[in-house]
């Protein structure tokens, strides 16, 4: 299995055979729709036979699927669908697998595509992972929300919010890079097709025999010149360049995935819908006629439809932003809580006697011999500019040492929040019988990672592109070097929901917030602090600069919070160390939290 995208399915392969009806999620319904648009010859497809459930949708397909006839892949069965394994490395999320599939694409380009294909300008269309995009969040979490809501609802009183806020980004300015030369574009096409059909209706009129008319010739490109001349001062929302499509003027992958969605949508709303969203039912008009007798087509027409009794709904109001811009609601790092004194004082006189641990120096009797280590896994050789590898070196030499001394052959270690690799990259090479994961959802850091290691020819390493959440399969170790802010606690959750070992060292206080996942603060032990005091805590814990007036309040402040992290892992039978790491003036963010269960 080469190069394999599986779909969960809640029909068996004899049911189907049977009756040609595939029962399936959303995910699984929009991932199919994309492979068969894209026909990507070097890829397959798999169906993967699940419980069944009301969930999801049931369709007719004419054509032949395969389903999974043994076992799934471990490393298939430890992510959420849709999955694709690539040789070693393994992409989930519903954006990052059709990225994939548009990558291996085979099939015919549209002449409304951008000239880079459907992946958009440098490839970047949906790139960016939905822990940090609005716009991927709302193709892959957010939509597909409030389709599975309208699949199990009869009536419906408001229209979904969600449905407002893409009715809303399409009245926003376009957002595209270099929307002047695309506006050029598009008015030198504009003028071209004017010329064509102007010459063409003077050409029937003309006498045989009549001579050229350079001169005429020479004053319209000399004028045409001028109308293709675009201000770069002029503000875009002046440009008159608007969303015929759900990025702007070319259309992408989004377009595909939403597409599957709103037709289930406008199928449920009828006639209602164009009144209710006007601009959207317009895009689902512009994108339904591009793609004219396409497969895509042809399978969105075979969809079951459903309708909604829709009568007196409400059009509910949202803020008026486009989906590229940060929500008002989002919780924004850059955004710093400024917390006065008083604040904080107080916040830290709330700390009772027994709820912060005691920091211990980390047991370490040995130390790593780098001249042993290959160039390609040490920090030098992983991008990193020369003034912080000496630190980076230090971090990494800290973190493998705790690795070693927790871990037993045969282990299945996890680095989350990988990066370029270089924590896992060392652990493997001082770890050869432990397999270890690279899980990182940027695909360009995990790119460079999976480079440093087939040069490197390691064997025991797998590469995982996907968020912390996506990821759902059992491990003995987990370890994060500075997982920022909520990514080290969500870390943390993980290791203790598969009871495994942990090594993390966290980073990025200030930025700890409340989301759907997670609850400040953490353990019964520091019950007593409110949110607010526990921000206070963590925005102070940011201030532990090198010869800063307030860095050994700040390091009480990162001890306290790291304090709250090792009482949850107590609560859950672990026995925990807060430590610091060896070299401290290598990072400033030095506590260092080792779980293991009792």
């Amino acid at each position: 299995m080469e190069n394999v995208v599986f779909l969960e399915a809640y029909t068996t392969a004899s049911s189907y055979k049977e009756t040609s009806t595939i029962h399936i999620p959303i995910e699984s319904f929009i991932t199919y729709c994309i492979y068969k648009h894209c026909s990507p010859a070097e890829v397959s497809l798999r169906l993967v036979s699940v419980n069944d459930t009301e969930d999801g949708t049931s369709i007719v397909l004419e054509d032949e699927v395969h389903f999974v006839k043994d076992e799934v892949p471990w490393q298939v069965a430890s992510c959420v669908y849709p999955v694709v394994m690539f040789q070693d490395t393994i992409i989930t999320g519903l954006c990052a697998v059709a990225r994939h599939i548009c990558a291996h694409r085979s099939g015919h380009q549209n002449s409304l595509e951008h000239e880079e294909g459907l992946l958009g300008f440098r490839k970047s269309c949906l790139q960016a992972p939905n822990t940090v995009s609005i716009w991927t969040k709302f193709c892959e979490v957010d939509i597909i929300k409030t389709v599975k809501h309208i699949l199990e609802t009869d009536k419906l009183e408001e229209v979904p919010v969600n449905l407002v806020r893409f009715e809303n980004h399409l009245k926003k300015p376009v957002k595209v890079h270099n929307v002047y030369k695309i506006v050029r574009d598009m008015k030198k096409e504009s003028l071209k097709a004017a010329y064509e059909s102007k010459d063409e209706t003077n050409s029937n009129v003309k006498p045989d025999g009549e001579k050229p008319r350079e001169a005429k010739n020479r004053k319209w490109k000399s004028n045409c010149k001028k109308r293709l001349e675009v201000d770069c001062s002029v503000k875009i929302e002046d440009l008159n360049i608007s969303h015929q499509f759900a990025e702007g003027p070319f259309i992408t992958l989004a377009d595909l995935i939403l597409l599957p969605t709103y037709h289930i949508l406008i199928q449920a709303f009828g006639n209602t819908f164009e009144t209710l969203l006007p601009l959207t039912h317009k895009w689902y008009q512009n994108i339904m006629n591009t793609l004219r007798e396409n497969t895509l087509i042809d399978l969105l027409n075979k969809f079951p439809s459903k309708r909604l009794s829709v009568e007196n709904v409400i059009l509910p109001t949202t803020e008026d932003v486009s989906l590229y811009k940060s929500d008002p609601k989002r919780h924004n790092p850059k955004k710093r809580l400024f917390t006065k004194e008083d604040d904080i004082e107080n916040a830290l006189s709330s700390l009772s006697e027994g709820m912060e641990m005691n920091i211990t120096k980390a047991e370490i009797s040995h130390t790593i011999n780098w001249d042993n280590i290959p160039d390609g896994a040490k920090p030098s050789g992983g991008y990193l500019p020369d003034k912080r590898v000496v630190r980076k070196t230090q971090q990494l030499e800290n973190l493998a040492l705790v690795v070693m001394n927790v871990a037993k052959e045969g282990d299945l270690i996890v680095d989350f929040c990988s990066g370029s690799g270089h924590l896992g990259i060392l652990v493997a090479m001082l770890l050869p019988k432990c397999t270890v994961i690279l899980l990182e959802n940027k695909e360009q850091s995990l790119l460079r990672a999976r480079e440093r290691v087939h040069k490197m020819g390691v064997k025991n390493i797998l590469f995982y592109q996907c968020n912390l959440d996506f990821f759902i399969g059992k491990f003995d170790i987990g370890i994060a070097l500075h997982a920022c802010g909520v990514a080290s606690d969500l870390v943390l959750d993980k290791c203790l929901k598969a009871n495994a070992k942990f090594v993390i060292c966290p980073c990025c206080y200030g930025s700890l917030h409340v989301i759907d996942d997670l609850v400040y603060p953490r353990s019964s032990k520091f019950s007593s602090l409110t949110v607010e005091q526990y921000m206070c805590i963590g925005h102070a814990a940011d201030q532990t600069h090198e010869d800063h007036p307030l860095t050994e309040r700040g390091m009480r402040c990162m001890a306290a919070i790291d304090s709250d992290r090792a009482r949850l892992a107590q609560e859950f039978d672990y026995e925990v160390t807060l430590s610091k790491l060896n070299f401290l003036s290598c990072t400033p963010k030095n506590n260092l939290l080792i779980g293991v269960p009792s």
